[in-house]
């Protein structure tokens, strides 16, 4: 087993994306958390020493993205974070908070994306000695 580049806590409710998403990341030589929604999310967090990143789906039922990155950011303040949004004009207090609140400097990558794009935005965040191949063609 290679090293990993980094723990990236992969946060989506919808199972099949949050699985492709898990399957990419390790392909690419990151060690990969899921949970299927911010209150799971949380329990995962608090069960693992170290997380380098965290991955979340902007828009969840019970708790948004942002919310889950406040909530985490009370443990881990340096925690880096990755937006996810398939959704263009989003939910306006959302994307309120990334244009002007706390998480503005948060990259946030929009769906539909390809397995290349979704690592190179990780490797913006997480870079590793090597950069990672291109896995996908």
């Amino acid at each position: 087993m290679c090293p990993s580049h980094g723990v990236i806590l992969v946060v989506d409710d919808e199972r099949p994306l949050l699985n492709l998403i898990k399957l990419v990341l390790e392909s690419g030589g990151y060690e990969v958390l899921t949970a299927s929604s911010g209150r799971e999310a949380l329990d995962v967090g608090y069960d693992h020493e170290t997380i380098d990143l965290l991955l979340t789906d902007i828009h969840m039922p019970q708790m948004t993205g942002p919310e889950l990155a406040c909530r985490m950011s009370e443990r881990l303040p340096a925690l880096p974070v990755i937006f996810v949004s398939g959704n263009q004009a989003g939910t306006p207090g959302a994307e309120m908070l990334l244009r002007e609140g706390p998480f503005a400097d948060c990259r946030v990558i929009r769906k539909p994306f390809t397995p290349n794009q979704l690592l190179d935005e990780v490797h913006q965040v997480l870079p590793t000695a090597e950069p990672l191949r291109r896995l996908y063609a």
